[in-house]
């Protein structure tokens, strides 16, 4: 890493305009679908006249500005004139809509919104159950809608905000923001419940690229492909930051498709890119072309890091990394290329600064290769987030015993590299066992016919968890329930095998590619009589 931030030089303020300084002609930020280009010092002037346009809005330090926006130049641009401020950002999932659109922006205090023009409907919808928003900022054609005119009857102000940036000098602002000041708030994703917003310091958040930066090598030569959403920490902050604090370049695209994934990199001849959740499934089944290695990636990041990862390194000529964090913390450990071989698949080792530790369920220790609970903690202050807003509850009980208490069930072995194994809450209870639905997907997955599944507990009218299973099958292939029943027996327990099972044309995820198995649960349940269901189909397994 070329460039070393102190902690208390962490802010977004004196991190952009201290690589302004040194690499003012160096260009920051690509985007692609329209080829619009910014430098560092660009984009600290443009970010500049959006915090005076912002400030003529009433927005001061401490206001919370919730976004409402999707990938684009302008929405980095926002970001960093409110971390000048000393604002809060709240970015929201662009999905969101009606009562959970409300509960984001009123959960979070939001007192001011920023929106692109298309989502002006939308939270038109919410706003007059939001009395605290006061002024609506609307990136491109403010004023022109219908929706505009209903926010303006309900007495909310309306401006236009590059038009009101671009009358405005780019003038710096000296607000006095620290690094133990409020930057943002990060909802956790909601897959399993009411989403948390988790509070993030400017050290915090700058961390996460700090950290990657260091842990993996980063370079300012370094060019960092981002399809994620931007409302996302992974993009946002382990991404874009990553590159802020080494002085790289970042190619922004408007979200992730597999079958423009490839052209996208060759043409930005990025040497970086983050995968989440299923992405790397769905890249990996595409059709196989001899020249897919073929491009100026160097490094790709995999969270979760799926069974193929050689096959995958070899076929795209890439070296593959996985990290482990959360939305609630931060991110903490790293697998990085050079790594032994045999550990491969792990999340690695603790990062520069942070420490790991598994538990049992009364917070001791495990020894190693014992399954318990990842708990995690900073080494230094203010770099990791710092609990959940208006949930004190909920932060006193994460943050026990001085440890942050993930939720997620791993193992460390003899050499240190510790082992995802799968969610606490995503561990089913069969019959006195406990099995890891991680696990057994891994397991479906190997099945050549299969593309992509999920495993869940399905409730039952014993009060009992049955193990269900979602399959997507791959294009032209073909299984019977049957046929993967026996290839689930020959590779787990058991006790492990689903009992039941569907196919469906495509599993249902969130914006960040994460599935939402709290979904295909509910579904499942409601119409078990439908499902397939190994028992009546006669099937008994040795055990």
């Amino acid at each position: 890493m070329n460039d070393v931030f102190e902690l208390r030089d962490l802010t977004i303020p004196h991190v952009l305009a201290r690589q302004a300084v040194q690499r003012a002609d160096k260009v920051f930020l690509t985007e692609l679908w329209t080829g619009r280009i910014w430098t560092y010092a660009q984009m600290n002037s443009w970010s500049d006249q959006f915090a005076q346009a912002l400030r003529a809005a009433g927005a001061v330090k401490g206001t919370h500005v919730g976004l409402l926006l999707g990938n684009s130049a302008e929405h980095l641009a926002v970001f960093f004139a409110i971390g000048k401020l000393g604002a809060v950002s709240i970015p929201v999932n662009t999905a969101a809509r009606g009562e959970l659109l409300n509960y984001y922006f009123a959960h979070s205090d939001v007192q001011m919104v920023i929106v692109d023009d298309e989502f002006v409907p939308r939270l038109a919808e919410v706003l007059p159950q939001l009395p605290q928003v006061k002024h609506v900022l609307v990136v491109g054609g403010a004023g022109k809608s219908t929706s505009a005119d209903a926010l303006q009857a309900l007495g909310v102000a309306i401006t236009d905000l590059k038009q009101a940036a671009h009358q405005t000098s780019p003038e710096p602002l000296n607000e006095g923001v620290k690094c133990s000041d409020l930057l943002m708030f990060a909802f956790t994703s909601g897959t399993t419940g009411p989403s948390k917003a988790c509070m993030l310091p400017h050290a915090a958040a700058l961390t996460y690229g700090t950290s990657a930066a260091d842990a993996q090598g980063y370079r300012d030569s370094d060019i960092f492909y981002i399809c994620l959403p931007l409302f996302h920490n992974n993009a946002l902050l382990a991404s874009m930051c990553a590159m802020l604090a080494v002085g790289g370049s970042v190619v922004l695209s408007q979200r992730f498709s597999a079958s423009r994934f490839i052209t996208e990199i060759r043409e930005s001849r990025a040497t970086i890119t983050n995968f989440l959740g299923a992405m790397s499934t769905f890249l990996w089944t595409q059709p196989q072309h001899a020249d897919d290695a073929d491009n100026h990636l160097r490094l790709v990041s995999m969270s979760p890091m799926p069974g193929f990862v050689a096959e995958f390194e070899k076929r795209f000529g890439v070296k593959a990394m996985s990290n482990y964090g959360l939305s609630d913390f931060g991110t903490v450990s790293a697998f990085v290329p050079g790594a032994p071989p045999d550990k491969l698949g792990s999340i690695g080792k603790a990062r520069r600064g942070f420490e790991l530790k598994v538990v049992d369920e009364d917070d001791f220790e495990c020894a190693n290769d014992e399954v318990g609970e990842l708990v995690i903690r900073s080494h230094e202050p203010w770099r990791a987030a710092t609990g959940y807003y208006r949930m004190p509850e909920a932060t006193l009980a994460a943050h026990r015993n001085q440890w942050f208490h993930t939720g997620d069930r791993a193992r460390r072995d003899a050499d240190g590299y510790f082992w995802f194994v799968d969610r606490k809450k995503d561990c089913i209870r069969r019959r006195g066992e406990n099995i890891s639905a991680y696990e057994v997907e891994q397991v479906i997955m190997a099945h050549p016919a299969i593309a992509n599944a999920a495993v869940f507990a399905v409730a039952t009218a014993e009060k009992d968890e049955e193990v269900g299973a979602s399959i997507v099958l791959r294009q032209g292939a073909c299984v019977s329930e049957t046929e993967l029943i026996e290839h689930c027996a020959r590779n787990m327990a058991y006790f492990m095998v689903p009992r039941y099972i569907e196919a469906l044309s495509e599993l249902p995820t969130t914006v960040n590619h994460k599935v939402e198995k709290f979904r295909l649960k509910q579904a499942m349940e409601t119409r078990l009589d439908a499902v397939w269901d190994r028992e009546k189909a006669g099937i008994v397994l040795k055990r």
